[in-house]
């Protein structure tokens, strides 16, 4: 069955996923750890995806499956980062990254890494 998020679109919700990591802790007002921890995140974000070739990437120096283990790390990072002192103690920081890991889950489960 395929899936309905194409490499474009994928591209296009990552940019946006980028944006949030790198603005959404500091406009919430969260902790100064989680903010830095998110915007070095972010900024991996935008290189792999501007670095994939898909319709929107810039350079042609990633296919989409390999895009997709980098997408795999960035989940297992998150998932670990769960755990981290700087959000077990802080519930707005928790549900921030709660509710952006759910998301990127749901982004990586539908997305077509097979399309070309």
């Amino acid at each position: 069955m395929k899936k309905p998020i194409d490499s474009k679109m994928h591209g296009l919700i990552d940019y946006a996923f980028a944006g949030i990591q790198l603005v959404g802790p500091t406009l919430l007002g969260l902790n100064k750890n989680l903010t830095k921890t998110y915007q070095l995140l972010g900024s991996a974000f935008t290189a792999v995806n501007a670095a994939t070739a898909t319709p929107v990437g810039i350079t042609n120096l990633l296919s989409m499956k390999e895009h997709q283990k980098a997408d795999a790390s960035f989940l297992a990072t998150l998932s670990i980062l769960t755990w981290a002192k700087m959000m077990k103690n802080e519930k707005k920081s928790l549900a921030f990254h709660l509710g952006f890991l759910g998301f990127a889950m749901m982004h990586y489960a539908l997305t077509d890494y097979k399309e070309e």
